[in-house]
């Protein structure tokens, strides 16, 4: 190596023409490697902590499970963008999986025709030989008004279309009202979001207009009710409950003092009873933001919790208790109990909530108390109910909580939105979006075509502009010598 620097010293840089000549070989060998590096497109190394930029393992798995032919047209965008790089990762997963860049939909005149699309029109389209999924470019993105960020979910759109093409039946759930609930259309509507973008159709349900639990229902949320059932309605759902149906309960304490006899009746069909009062941690390992109503419980590892259990649990706020029927008369019940959450051995359960202390009073009840419990009953022989308790429901809720200078949503706390998913993801079968999904949280930046245009002057022209005047002020120095 020193003898080749030697050689280039003396042979080369001593001659000025010789000079000239190795600075534009060198400029030459360093646009030939750029040009080299775009056409083999090698793969790109992610060294984000978070692999921000690399397909999530849900997204990916999608992908393979791709058994029909998906072409993904990105028209109006040009090649060497990052929406490109991310659609050539789903095409390395699966060979069915195909794309085509129009960054002049001029050249395509059969999808200007098809999609009425316009010169200036940016889209992603995905077809199958039946259906089409259209993306505008504004979709990839979303703006955080707690962190005043934008944030791409590039990832998470185009995923979700792949899966809206490919999937077979949307799953139905619907959420009761009439009882003074958490309404989704309100109150939870980040939920809602979230559902809609795993694919799954929402609808509200109002047991007095209808007159049942509709036939296509994948799922009945239940979500804290501050008025007690009428008869009807708890026998509509107790058809829906013996011809198999899932209801997801969560309830938070009400502190009225009011009894709900008939959704109790519906409860006991499970053997399961929310207990009016609060849960307060002691053990510190257990509370967050040293608030003993801050909830980090312990988490049975499932299926739907097994990569939460493992990656920061999730945060209950002001949760209530909820009793099992003792094992005799689950047993009679034909229910399967599995308890999912549960808080530390030493939390209190406490009923007399006019009472703010944070240290234990004489009419606290310590122990470890149930938070979440999946019950699962047989109503014929071959066919199951299953109802999934939980004792809260503000950690999903958009009331956000002050945290310093900033506001936090509850469903954004640990991994309280997968845990919410990916439980009802196991409730209506869908194992496929069963994840810890990848939140970037990163602030987006597109250029302007002008902006891009003076990005590529700075690192180009600029650097060449530079050793040009080096070179010329070489050859002075060597003249006046």
């Amino acid at each position: 190596m020193k003898k080749f620097i030697e050689i280039i010293k003396k042979k080369w840089l001593r001659d000025t023409t010789k000079t000239i000549l190795l600075v534009a070989i060198l400029f030459a060998a360093f646009i030939g490697i750029n040009i080299l590096v775009q056409n083999v497109e090698i793969k790109d190394i992610d060294v984000t902590q978070d692999q921000l930029f690399t397909l999530s393992e849900q997204s990916k798995n999608q992908a393979k499970n791709v058994t029909e032919g998906i072409k993904i047209y990105l028209i109006g965008i040009e090649e060497n963008t990052s929406i490109v790089d991310l659609i050539k990762q789903y095409t390395n997963e699966n060979e069915k999986i195909t794309y085509e860049v129009i960054p002049d939909v001029q050249d395509r005149a059969d999808l200007k025709s098809k999609y009425n699309i316009t010169d200036e029109t940016q889209l992603i389209v995905l077809e199958t030989a039946t259906k089409n999924k259209i993306i505008t470019t504004d979709e990839l993105y979303t703006y955080d008004y707690t962190t005043y960020q934008q944030i791409d979910i590039s990832e998470e759109k185009i995923t979700n279309a792949i899966t809206d093409l490919t999937i077979a039946e949307k799953p139905k759930i619907y959420f009761l009202t009439g009882h003074n609930e958490y309404a989704i259309n309100a109150d939870m509507t980040i939920l809602k979001a979230y559902l809609e973008n795993e694919v799954n159709t929402i609808e509200t349900l109002d047991l007095l207009v209808k007159d049942a639990v509709p036939e296509d229902a994948s799922l009945l949320v239940i979500s804290s009710p501050q008025k007690d059932f009428l008869d009807r309605e708890v026998e509509l759902i107790t058809n829906y409950i013996n011809k198999g149906g899932k209801i997801l309960w969560m309830n938070d304490p009400s502190f009225l003092g009011e009894t709900y006899p008939n959704m109790q009746k519906i409860l006991d069909l499970f053997g399961a009873k929310f207990d009016e009062g609060i849960i307060l941690e002691q053990d510190a390992d257990k509370m967050a933001l040293q608030s003993p109503n801050y909830i980090i419980p312990n988490i049975e590892s499932t299926q739907a919790t097994k990569d939460i259990v493992t990656d920061g649990g999730i945060l209950l706020i002001n949760a209530c208790k909820i009793t099992l029927a003792e094992d005799t008369k689950l047993e009679e019940l034909n229910v399967a109990s599995q308890v999912i959450l549960s808080t530390g051995e030493t939390a209190l359960f406490r009923k007399d909530v006019s009472n703010t202390s944070t240290n234990k009073i004489d009419s606290d009840e310590e122990g470890s108390f149930v938070l979440g419990a999946k019950l699962t009953k047989t109503v014929e022989e071959n066919k199951e109910a299953v109802m999934y308790v939980l004792a809260n429901n503000f950690f999903v809720v958009d009331y956000p909580i002050t945290m310093g200078s900033s506001q936090v949503y509850p469903i954004q706390f640990y991994n309280n939105k997968d845990y919410i998913l990916n439980t009802i993801a196991e409730l209506t079968d869908r194992g496929d979006t069963i994840s810890i999904r990848k939140d970037t949280g990163v602030v987006t930046y597109t250029a302007t075509e002008a902006q891009d245009r003076n990005i590529k002057i700075i690192i180009s022209i600029i650097p060449a502009f530079i050793i040009l005047i080096g070179i010329a002020v070489w050859i002075r120095r060597r003249i006046k010598k």
